[in-house]
């Protein structure tokens, strides 16, 4: 799995600190979009789970196209987990809408 990530270089404490700002930014962002979104969303622990989903893909892109994660650079990592999953939600979101209508 973490080949798949690219995430294989990265020491055991950076590799925990991704997973729990992984799990606990999806679950904070999952509830965020259920109280925005409504009855348009998935619910919390769906909205929460696309959310971590989102941010394996931002994480995948970061590391794919745009070099090498360095520990300094977890900042923009996470900019890039944040915006995926932003996406990600805002694209089923939409989808649901269309498909329920």
């Amino acid at each position: 799995m973490l080949q798949v990530l690219r995430l294989e270089q990265y020491s055991s404490e950076v590799l925990l600190f991704i997973l729990l700002a992984v799990l606990i930014g999806g679950f904070v962002i999952g509830f965020v979009t259920d109280t925005v979104m409504g009855d348009r969303g998935f619910g919390p622990v769906g909205n929460g789970m696309l959310a971590m989903l989102g941010a394996v893909v931002g994480i995948y892109i970061r590391n794919t196209f745009f070099g090498r994660m360095d520990p300094g650079d977890l900042l923009v990592t996470g900019i890039f987990a944040a915006a995926t999953a932003t996406l990600l939600l805002l694209l089923l979101g939409v989808a649901k809408h269309w498909v329920q209508d």
